[in-house]
């Protein structure tokens, strides 16, 4: 393309991110304008306004709020506290003005993805990606949470766009942002260390025309980029609690509120049930040595029911993805999560279709030879963690960023294999025929 081509291009693909603020703001000033947050919402939230304000540095927001008692806390990973005490620094620190704010970079990950669909498939598929990612209600549901999907959602198509540009042009400086991007990940949701085993590992090895010391040295560069970025956070947690602690001190909530009789026989089957949480006395320590105690307490239930665990471990992806109680889990979660039922509702059906034309999409990029390990990577890690704790819809955030990339690259190869049928159609009846 001409440099005239690739500006216009970056002007479409810029006005389609614009444009991609319209369904969360329009959303954010009808439902959620004089909200307060709740749940993981609210702590993010005042996490955050305790750092801009200069209160303390991932500190436990309640005891503070209400005894100015300073407790160390990392229930989750630091990037989106991050993000928001930047946005609070900002004077955007009221919860709707933050949800407004999340919709901005909203419109950035739609931008990523249309320029990770671009190098999968070429500057028609980038738009097409960016159009549907600019509609989709399963990306711009999340910037109206207050929740770090968001990111997720960034960061997922830039792995993708590095990826392919990684494949088609390796090099040191790219398999460096590629383990950077993957330690970011991870310091959003914990679960995303696994891009580093089953998206940078594999990609890294497989390179094509590349001698396999090269390989190996984009692999270890790329490891290391990752650990370096993600060393602070992890070395700060292990200076601070009782407990050995890395990411985050929420892996004992999670398992023990998806490893009780609810989440393993009744309406919450693969999912999770917060009161479970009721039921396990506190013991004396940090944060770390509560998070310890409810693990060993959620793994004492699993291992007295081991008969249902393997029907629990298939519910828990399948409700994740869509295929156990879909209208069900929408429910609940529109009561638990805060997530709008009516967006979400035609969220999942547009998700049925998009998985369909992405498989075509996976398809087409096999016959090209093109490589499948990013969104396989991606699909194998939310699958193991889904199995690992419970299913829920916000997080195959990452999933959906795959559908958007692969539906572009069917619909492009579609227009295409058209396009290409007309051309063949003219020239047939421009060549005369001998009689």
């Amino acid at each position: 393309m001409s440099a005239k081509a690739w500006t216009h291009w970056y002007r479409w693909l810029t006005l389609i991110s614009i444009g991609a603020l319209i369904p969360p703001v329009v959303w954010i000033l009808m439902r959620k304008l004089h909200a307060t947050p709740s749940g993981d919402a609210w702590y993010f939230h005042w996490q955050a306004a305790l750092i801009a304000n200069g209160s303390g540095w991932f500190i436990s927001p309640l005891p503070y709020l209400y005894h100015q008692t300073i407790v160390p806390s990392a229930l989750h990973p630091p990037l989106w506290v991050l993000v928001l005490a930047f946005v609070d620094k900002l004077g955007l620190d009221s919860y709707p003005a933050q949800l407004f704010a999340a919709a901005v970079l909203g419109a950035v990950a739609v931008f990523v993805t249309g320029l990770a669909a671009r190098e999968v498939a070429g500057p028609r598929a980038g738009l097409i990606a960016a159009a549907i990612a600019a509609l989709y209600p399963n990306y711009w549901i999340n910037y109206g949470l207050g929740l770090s999907e968001t990111v997720i959602l960034v960061i997922i198509a830039a792995v993708i766009l590095v990826s392919f540009k990684l494949w088609r042009s390796p090099s040191v400086s790219k398999a460096l942002v590629l383990g950077l991007l993957c330690g970011l990940a991870a310091l959003t949701r914990a679960e995303q260390v696994l891009l580093i085993p089953v998206v940078l590992v594999p990609l890294t090895l497989l390179l094509r025309d590349v001698a396999l010391r090269k390989r190996l040295q984009y692999g270890a560069v790329g490891i290391v980029a990752a650990a370096l970025i993600m060393a602070p956070w992890l070395g700060f947690n292990l200076s601070r609690f009782t407990d050995a602690t890395l990411f985050s001190n929420d892996s004992g909530t999670t398992l023990a509120m998806s490893n009780c009789r609810p989440a393993y026989r009744d309406g919450y089957l693969g999912s999770g049930d917060f009161l479970c949480l009721n039921h396990i006395p506190s013991v004396p320590g940090d944060e770390s040595v509560q998070d310890a105690h409810q693990r060993r307490v959620a793994l004492r239930y699993v291992d007295s029911h081991l008969g249902r665990l393997p029907v629990v471990l298939v519910a828990r992806p399948a409700r994740e993805f869509g295929l156990f109680t879909p209208l069900g889990q929408l429910r609940l979660e529109s009561t638990v999560n805060k997530r709008p039922l009516l967006p979400a509702a035609i969220g999942l059906g547009a998700y049925y279709l998009l998985v369909i034309a992405g498989v075509y999409g996976a398809i087409t990029l096999r016959r090209r030879r093109l490589p499948l390990v990013p969104f396989v990577g991606i699909l194998v890690e939310l699958v193991a963690t889904a199995m690992v704790t419970f299913g829920q819809t916000r997080y195959r955030a990452p999933f959906e960023v795959v559908l958007v990339v692969l539906v572009a690259v069917a619909a492009d190869a579609i227009l295409d294999r058209r396009s290409g049928s007309a051309d063949e159609t003219a020239a047939s009846e421009e060549t005369p025929v001998a009689v």
